[in-house]
């Protein structure tokens, strides 16, 4: 089993996000039981989701709400990935 709180846990630069996102995509692939949102239409509306109640998250875990996040980014990694190969 993968470990991925571990592995989120430890995204500090472009290379270990990439790492994240390869081993998220192996966890669903070994274990879609472990899995709330299998489809991508469930997955991306749970990440709307989440990303908009998100300051809850770091609240009741004690951590600091993130200031400088660069949506843009995301938005541009979300796009290209509906066409990328």
């Amino acid at each position: 089993m993968i470990d991925m709180k571990n592995y989120s846990n430890n995204v500090q630069c472009r290379a270990s996000f990439v790492e994240f996102v390869g081993k998220l995509h192996e966890d669903l692939e070994l274990n879609p039981c472990d899995w709330e949102n299998v489809s991508l239409s469930d997955f991306l509306e749970a990440l709307g989701r989440w990303t908009e109640d998100m300051d809850g998250y770091y609240v009741n875990t004690g951590r600091e709400i993130p200031k400088n996040v660069s949506w843009r980014i995301f938005a541009d990694i979300l796009m290209a990935a509906r066409i990328y190969e």
